[in-house]
């Protein structure tokens, strides 16, 4: 066989020395080097692996998404839902900052008083069914001092920094015999809720 047809027989890239010698002697063509594999560019090739930047707005897509439930279950079930005590010193920030939109009320009221008592019972309850209204509750003579007890209850009615108005003492509602839905009533007609009460109560008097 001639040193050609050896050279044509083998693809090998590896060499004996003699193989090497004729080289060098021009008795054989230069030895080819096997070509690299290209760059498989093709879904078939291999998994892609995302880019860091790539994972990121993944990320930040899926704590938005997790943001907007969470959002849209505050407002199907309300975001407060019960009557709490607060300070004078945060009155400011519960009531006058309580958010864009948000009504409030601040119910003034003295402890072991009978008519505070009560009024705190039918605001629980409106608490509860009303839970887009925020209902706040705070010592008469801490809020305002001096306040005299025969204005007790008082409801101050807010929203958006605003002093929408006040019910004071018991004839808002149509005497001391009033009943929740009295107080119902006077909230929606100050456009804190809305009810479905169609008449007011304390039309007529009281039994």
């Amino acid at each position: 066989m001639s040193l050609l047809g050896l050279y044509t027989h083998a693809r090998d890239p590896v060499t004996t020395e003699w193989d090497d010698i004729q080289r060098r002697l021009g008795n054989l063509p230069p030895l080819e080097q096997p070509e690299a594999p290209e760059a498989a560019d093709d879904a078939g090739a291999g998994p892609l692996v995302p880019s860091t930047s790539d994972a990121s707005e993944r990320e930040a897509d899926e704590e938005l998404a997790a943001l907007r439930t969470r959002r849209l279950n505050e407002l199907k079930q309300g975001r407060f839902g019960s009557l709490i005590e607060i300070k004078r010193d945060r009155f400011v920030s519960e009531v006058n900052q309580a958010g864009d939109g948000i009504g409030v009320v601040v119910f003034l009221f003295k402890k072991g008083h009978y008519p505070s008592s009560y009024m705190l019972v039918l605001l629980e309850k409106l608490a509860s069914c009303f839970k887009d209204v925020k209902f706040v509750q705070i010592g008469h003579e801490e809020c305002i001092p001096g306040y005299p007890d025969a204005n007790l209850p008082t409801l101050l009615l807010y929203r958006d920094d605003e002093l929408l108005g006040q019910l004071v003492g018991t004839s808002p509602y149509g005497g001391s015999s009033y009943g929740i839905d009295d107080v119902e009533w006077e909230l929606a007609a100050a456009k804190l809720i809305e009810t479905e009460i169609v008449r007011n109560p304390h039309e007529q008097p009281h039994r």
